[in-house]
């Protein structure tokens, strides 16, 4: 397909960016239970009954962890990862997903190298320990959403540094980033 990126051979539209995440998260989901599963894709009769309940083991408590500040969308998922004005979710049911810092820099960054590298570490530190406390109560974080540049919600830049350790908290406890 032409318009693919390299090394592609599909691409799929949506309507909006709400639109957008959802269908990450739907995506990151499937991918983890498919993980859970060894590759198999059988769903078992449980399964299958259980999630027209919205009851697991087939509507499973997995989670998406965010940022605070974040604006994801005002789909009804996207608003469960969206921390960026309360009047975005008022009087709309949310999961019960969790939010960790992102870096806020001090300004000019090389006048404050050593404020933001701990800024960086600090945020990190809750990352790794929001995931294991979600896992630890039963609702594992399958995935990380991050987007620096959220047109509604703001532009917050982090470091390479903070997105490489980001990337490798999410490798260790097998959440996507």
């Amino acid at each position: 397909m032409a318009v693919a990126p390299q090394g592609l051979d599909a691409v799929t539209t949506m309507m909006c960016g709400s639109c957008s995440n959802e269908n990450a998260y739907k995506t990151v989901f499937m991918w983890y239970r498919l993980k859970e599963r060894g590759g198999k894709v059988d769903f078992s009769p449980e399964e299958m009954a259980s999630c027209m309940v919205n009851q697991p083991p087939g509507s499973p408590n997995l989670s998406i962890l965010s940022f605070k500040g974040s604006f994801h969308g005002r789909t009804f998922g996207a608003l469960s990862t969206t921390r960026s004005k309360p009047i975005h979710k008022l009087d709309c049911p949310a999961f019960d997903w969790p939010v960790a810092p992102f870096p806020r820099y001090k300004y000019p960054l090389n006048q404050f190298q050593s404020e933001n590298h701990a800024e960086d570490n600090k945020c990190l530190e809750q990352v790794a320990d929001t995931i294991e406390k979600y896992k630890m109560k039963g609702c594992p974080v399958a995935g990380v959403i991050v987007e620096p540049i959220q047109s509604e919600g703001g532009d917050y830049e982090a470091s390479p540094y903070f997105f490489q350790k980001l990337q490798k908290i999410c490798q260790n406890s097998e959440a996507a980033l």
